[in-house]
């Protein structure tokens, strides 16, 4: 059975932090570990130009592994993805979009997300709102931590 998310959006605000900040946590795939507790594992495929193949592996609820064609657009501070191959998440096309707001830096996130699992109903909800909706306020959280503590290193 395939659970297909509706299109998440949210946008989120960074107090002191430069667009090109932000971005930079983004695209430091090797981090996500570190930096959000759901995945457990990440790993750079292939990188040509802008475009990263990059392989996640995560828990939420039931292990979770999938691949992602990745283009990071440093000049125009967007990223997007499109799926490519995995377990448990068989579609998901999504992105970030990075501007300058007053003092700080406003990310728009984007993400739709399919899943299909041996799981009843109610079960697989639970997994697709985890992955997407229940778990942004905290991506977010620790993005801005990530941010602060990279600022932190730079004026030491």
């Amino acid at each position: 059975m395939a659970d297909r998310i509706e299109p998440v959006r949210r946008s989120f605000s960074i107090a002191g932090a430069t667009p090109a900040d932000v971005y930079a946590v983004v695209i430091d795939f090797p981090a996500y570990p570190r930096l959000f507790p759901e995945f457990k594992a990440t790993r750079v495929l292939a990188t040509e130009g802008n475009r990263v193949s990059v392989e996640f592996r995560a828990n939420v609820v039931i292990p979770v592994r999938y691949v992602l064609d990745i283009v990071c657009d440093p000049a125009a501070l967007a990223v997007d993805w499109v799926y490519v191959e995995g377990e448990v998440v068989t579609a998901s096309t999504g992105g970030w979009r990075f501007a300058a707001e007053g003092d700080g830096a406003k990310i728009d996130y984007f993400v739709s997300l399919e899943v299909k699992a041996p799981l009843p109903a109610f079960v697989l909800r639970k997994v697709t709102d985890a992955l997407v909706a229940a778990s942004l306020p905290a991506m977010f959280a620790s993005i801005g931590r990530e941010v602060a503590a990279r600022a932190g290193r730079r004026s030491t």
